[in-house]
């Protein structure tokens, strides 16, 4: 019988401890890039980031000699408005869509007729159609994917969240307001009919689980507007219910924004905010003044340009936070002609140059306006679209 000898595993050897001299390098390269990641992080907007983005996004870009693309030629018309989509040049007017890229080439030359054009864009998809009107189009990635066109339909608002759904607010036989959404396919998901108040405007919420519609009615005699959720799970065809309310008082809403950090109001005389359950978070009040123009296109924040007159060149631009409050102002006694914003920065052109500040209004740039530019559109990027009425072109502060 054979024998079986018990072979004894030696212990491997004690790991060496790495010397003094390695742990202390180790730790003052993990000191280094912590600290460092404190300074990108506190100093964003101070460095100059997006330049070098901009230079590897249109370095083939035929230059001038004071930066920027050369003007090319497009299609404008009546009540034209200008739309960054996707870093291309959306025009709309009442002959209809355009989009050309940064060097001018016409990605969609959509013709249909529109008395009231009206267009929004959600990062690289836009919505088109006419206010009161019956046209509607959907653009995305850089071709268009949807269309409405019944003359029997009556359009009063339509618009995209970030996820490409859409709802579309329509005037309904025997509801004072309908609302119908479609999902990102461009597919029908749902459709809200109320008998209870006018549906003015609606929005999919950020997850796409829900609709934030404006209402409006009278309450005690008096015009009443307020913000209501239906959450699409929960939703009775039949009898719905929404979720929560945010009574706006008599201020009428002239655009809003739902993302992560919750709702923004833009009214007639106020900006006004809430989380994502409605709960107001903040308010600011110019009903002393006069409102020139707005955005809500900058990251978390209001841009609102008013006057204390109704007509003259003195203006104050002001930047506003969630709560209400003032986190930067400007104050100009030039006419403005446009005020547009885009992520961090925000352009504010005069018939003598465009101004592009950060968010704190600290100057980033200056671009002498010496092609009479009258039209505005701001990239993420820090870059600009400027526009005359028959030619557009690209600006790129160094």
């Amino acid at each position: 019988m054979a024998m079986i000898r018990e072979v004894k595993k030696e212990a491997p050897p004690p790991k060496k401890r790495p010397g003094l001299f390695a742990r202390l390098v180790a730790f003052l390269l993990t000191l280094a890039l912590a600290l460092g990641a404190v300074f990108l992080v506190v100093n964003r907007d101070k460095l100059n980031f997006d330049a070098l983005k901009r230079w590897f996004t249109y370095r083939s870009l035929a230059g001038r000699d004071e930066g920027g693309g050369e003007p090319f030629p497009y299609q404008g018309g009546g009540s034209l408005t200008l739309r960054a989509c996707g870093g291309d040049l959306l025009a709309v007017s009442q002959t209809g869509a355009r989009l050309y890229s940064p060097g001018g080439t016409a990605y969609v030359e959509d013709t249909f007729t529109m008395k009231n054009p009206v267009c929004q864009v959600s990062g690289k998809a836009a919505v088109v159609y006419d206010a009161g009107g019956s046209a509607l189009r959907v653009y995305k990635n850089r071709a268009p994917v949807f269309s409405l066109d019944d003359s029997q339909t009556i359009i009063l608002s339509a618009r995209l969240n970030a996820d490409g759904y859409l709802a579309v607010v329509t005037r309904s036989s025997g509801y004072k307001g309908a609302v119908s959404v479609y999902d990102g396919d461009y597919e029908p998901y749902m459709t809200l009919n109320l008998s209870s108040a006018y549906v003015l405007d609606a929005l999919v919420s950020p997850d796409d689980r829900s609709l934030l519609a404006v209402t409006a009615g009278q309450e005690d005699r008096f015009f009443h507007c307020a913000l209501a959720q239906y959450v699409f799970s929960d939703l009775d065809p039949k009898a719905p219910a929404p979720k929560a309310t945010w009574s706006l008082d008599s201020q009428l809403p002239l655009d809003l924004v739902w993302d992560e950090r919750g709702v923004r109001v833009m009214g007639q005389y106020a900006a006004l905010a809430a989380d994502s359950a409605l709960s107001q978070t903040g308010s600011y009040d110019w009903s002393d003044r006069y409102l020139k123009r707005y955005s809500l296109l900058a990251d978390d924040r209001f841009v609102v340009l008013t006057s204390p007159y109704r007509s003259g060149s003195q203006t104050t631009l002001e930047v506003l936070d969630h709560a209400g409050q003032v986190t930067a102002s400007l104050d100009e006694t030039r006419p403005i002609l446009a005020v547009s914003a885009a992520g961090r920065y925000i352009g504010v052109l005069t018939s003598q140059e465009l101004n592009i500040y950060t968010r704190d209004l600290t100057l980033y740039a200056t671009v002498e306006n010496d092609q009479d530019a009258t039209y505005l559109a701001m990239l993420a990027d820090g870059s600009a679209y400027l526009a005359t009425r028959d030619a557009a072109w690209l600006e790129l502060p160094g």
